[in-house]
């Protein structure tokens, strides 16, 4: 209890002292501090966590990014979080964000940016952008965010995480202000992948394994789109990383995914964008919000999700029905024919194409930031950041895995393995 104790207060210490950040969009001491006098030898006794202002904390505001939901508290917690408390984590505040999810950045017109706790001038990366500055700041050891096209993965490759994307709904949905049910799922974020196996075990229920032995490992290299649209910089650091994956016995296999990019767009686009502008209204109807959908929208404040509304409700049924009956089954099944032809245990590539981008450039890079990391969530496939590469300059390279859909505990364990060099 003492360890846990002390761990507490160094993250609330460590919360106050790098508030400049603004990675944390509401501190809950008093209830942590309550938390931590109970007894436990549960799994994860003790564990300080922030989770993204997009999930459901009884007690907390869920303010998804918005001022104007800021200060209205939940009544009730998200399935998520009540299995990780059961689990015996603490949950210290609620982690800022791009507001409604809706961005690669971390710009917030109306709550204000979330700082990079390193590399100054440059973006943290979003839309689970607090989680990861908090994690990278050291004031937590682990976070959840959400990752609807990328947002969990890219904050963590710009910041040197790790960050873990499950399979579709393995994770309980409830209790998440949503995107696209058919898209979202909240995700880990946390420097060591001890911390984010225990968090998957708690949250999952499955607890097993796997062995792993990276000489058995057969992973694609996806050239087309996932490689050959990279900064040179990323692509020299991740070549790196091919090379000694290669030495330490992984078999890699070039291969391809046809017109992968443009079946993500055609697919994913109008699944978000026509089931945020329906399931957002309903769950704050569901969390008894005193707020309609209509009020929330004009009072967002960031000029690139307004513009995202507007575009979004331009969006037809029809494009809708056939992003769900056409595009999607059809991305499905090129990754499934390319994981059975080539008997992949994965695909590997560089997370994000991208450096860190300066504030003044970053919103207009949002579909090259999300290009990697876009199209497996149609599919709903695992993935996983590693931090594996970085430039020269010391500048974090995020280097993704994607596993076969439910393959969720062995691409864990594979990362285990690949962290243990």
């Amino acid at each position: 209890m003492a360890q846990s104790g002390e761990r507490l207060h160094r993250a609330l210490l460590q919360a106050y002292k790098q508030r400049h950040l603004n990675s944390l969009s509401w501190l809950a001491a008093e209830s942590a501090l309550a938390a931590a006098t109970v007894d436990s030898t549960a799994p994860l006794a003790g564990l300080p966590l922030v989770v993204k202002d997009n999930i459901d904390v009884a007690g907390m505001p869920t303010s998804i990014g918005t001022a104007l939901l800021a200060e209205e508290r939940v009544s009730h917690s998200a399935e998520l979080v009540t299995r990780l408390q059961q689990a015996g984590a603490i949950i210290i505040g609620k982690a800022s964000m791009h507001e409604l999810a809706s961005g690669t950045s971390g710009l917030n017109a109306a709550r204000g940016d979330v700082l990079h706790p390193f590399l100054p001038g440059c973006v943290v990366g979003g839309s689970s952008s607090g989680s990861a500055a908090a994690v990278a700041a050291g004031i937590v050891p682990a976070s959840i965010g959400t990752d609807t096209g990328a947002s969990v993965r890219l904050p963590a490759s710009f910041c040197g995480l790790i960050g873990f994307r499950p399979s579709l709904l393995r994770y309980p949905q409830q209790g998440i202000a949503p995107i696209s049910i058919s898209r979202d799922t909240a995700g880990i974020l946390a420097q060591h992948i001890d911390d984010v196996m225990a968090l998957d075990s708690a949250i999952s229920g499955e607890f097993e394994h796997p062995a792993v032995a990276l000489a058995d490992l057969r992973l694609g290299v996806p050239r087309a789109h996932f490689w050959h649209g990279c900064e040179p910089a990323v692509a020299s650091a991740a070549e790196k990383v091919l090379q000694q994956l290669r030495d330490r016995g992984v078999t890699l296999i070039e291969v391809e995914i046809a017109q992968v990019a443009q079946l993500a767009v055609q697919a994913g686009y109008p699944m978000a964008s026509f089931e945020m502008l329906r399931d957002l209204p309903r769950y704050l109807q569901q969390r008894g919000s005193q707020y309609r959908f209509s009020q929330l929208q004009q009072a967002v404040k960031s000029p690139d999700v307004q513009a995202l509304l507007a575009d979004a409700a331009t969006v037809s049924e029809a494009q809708y029905h056939a992003a769900m009956t056409q595009w999607k089954p059809q991305l499905t099944a090129r990754y499934q024919a390319v994981f059975q032809q080539h008997q992949l245990d994965g695909l590997i590539f560089p997370t994000v194409p991208l450096l860190p981008p300066t504030i003044a450039t970053a919103n207009a890079l949002f579909r090259q930031l999300i290009a990697n990391c876009e199209p497996a969530t149609v599919v709903g496939l695992p993935c996983i950041s590693l931090p594996l590469a970085q430039t020269p300059e010391g500048i974090p390279v995020g280097i993704e895995l994607q596993f076969a859909a439910g393959e969720d505990r062995r691409l864990l364990a594979v990362a285990s393995a690949l962290m243990a060099r």
